[in-house]
């Protein structure tokens, strides 16, 4: 449930907690989620580790909504939202450029999620900030644990040139983006497009600048998208052109709600190609008014260039993986919820994902973990 704190700015939403009038033609939302739980994981060859841990079933995080009525259908429109560590009380770094220059550092809170300024009206809205990279929104709506958690979908689909991400793979920065309006009888996309702001006369002078797609209809039960974007990246041994793609959609059955997710990535290394795939299916099954049981299988190949070898002289394209995860979400109320969820990943090759980021196996061998815990919205 999000409060509206109807105020005269920023200022004034985040020093008062209840609503206040101030103006019929505009409004401040303070809205959160609060994640915390415990979790045991196994890493084949590198022991256990037992964490209070955090978002394993929404991603903790703080935010300010406000909008303004212009009149004639239009409004001016803001988001900040910032992720939270809530287990240590820390914030979440974020990246100015969409390059490794422009990695944060540190503990403390940033808008590392969303920070953007918008107008929307009759034919869309324009946004520009920071935002989710297009291709994200797929994988979070049709990955059966919602990217949280030991089982999500993005411990396989998230990897790039490694096991995680690239700095475009979930948040972009600087970007700037058209959305289609909301009344085309089910048809939902955006494109848009993010600056680097490196000089020119560089090899590496387009690096970080991104562009992308997404089209989806969602109509009744079924909802179905595809999103693709590329990231300019000069090519060395370890970094170059980004490309991200991915389809997918769930339909709702009633008796269950069913996803799929197919994702690709590919980096265009100067030895060689990576390149991935990523199938993901699964379920969210209701046993009760309160309660469902959700379930998924997930699996990766890698077909990356032989060229590409491993650290034994083995080619890259022998590192698959697989995935499955299993877990009960029971909501005590419409804003809280206690969950668990069990995931075992095997690894194929010299493969080394893990359920967890931060938290590998050795090269080829097994990870799983358990988590269980509390999730709370404001």
């Amino acid at each position: 449930m999000k409060y509206p704190i109807l105020v005269g700015g920023l200022a004034a939403a985040c020093a008062v907690v209840m609503p206040l009038t101030a103006s019929a033609q505009s409004s401040v939302t303070l809205y959160g989620v609060v994640d915390a739980g415990v979790t045991h994981l196994s890493n084949g060859g590198n022991g256990s580790v037992n964490l209070l841990s955090n978002s394993a079933y929404g991603t903790s995080r703080l935010g300010f909504r406000g909008s303004e009525d212009l009149g004639g259908g239009w409004r001016a429109n803001f988001v900040l939202e910032g992720g939270m560590n809530n287990d240590t009380g820390t914030g979440v770094p974020s990246n100015s450029n969409n390059q490794a220059s422009g990695a944060g550092t540190g503990t403390g809170f940033t808008f590392n999620r969303l920070s953007y300024v918008s107008l929307a009206g009759p034919m869309g809205e324009v946004r520009m900030g920071r935002d989710f990279s297009l291709a994200h929104w797929s994988t979070i709506f049709f990955d059966t644990f919602n990217q949280n958690g030991v089982a999500k979908v993005g411990n396989l689909s998230y990897g790039a040139t490694g096991t995680g991400p690239l700095f475009t793979t979930i948040v972009t920065s600087n970007t700037i983006s058209y959305w289609l309006p909301k009344n085309l009888g089910g048809v939902y996309g955006a494109v848009m497009v993010g600056l680097g702001e490196n000089g020119s006369g560089s090899p590496a002078s387009k690096d970080g600048n991104y562009y992308a797609g997404r089209l989806g209809y969602a109509q009744g039960p079924f909802d179905i998208a595809a999103a693709i974007s590329q990231t300019k990246y000069a090519s060395t041994a370890t970094l170059g052109n980004y490309t991200h793609a991915n389809i997918g959609g769930s339909y709702d059955a009633g008796f269950a709600k069913f996803f799929a997710l197919y994702n690709r990535v590919d980096v265009d290394l100067a030895p060689g190609k990576v390149r991935k795939t990523t199938i993901d299916v699964g379920a969210h099954i209701p046993v009760s008014p309160q309660g469902k049981i959700r379930v998924s299988y997930a699996m990766l190949s890698d077909s990356s260039s032989t060229s590409l070898r491993n650290a034994n002289g083995t080619a890259r394209d022998s590192n698959d993986a697989r995935q499955i995860g299993i877990g009960y979400v029971h909501d005590l109320s419409k804003r809280t919820a206690l969950y668990g969820t069990y995931a075992q990943l095997k690894n194929k090759g010299q493969g080394t994902y893990g359920v967890m980021g931060g938290y590998a196996p050795m090269a080829g061998r097994n990870s799983s973990g358990f988590e269980f815990g509390m999730r709370h919205i404001f």
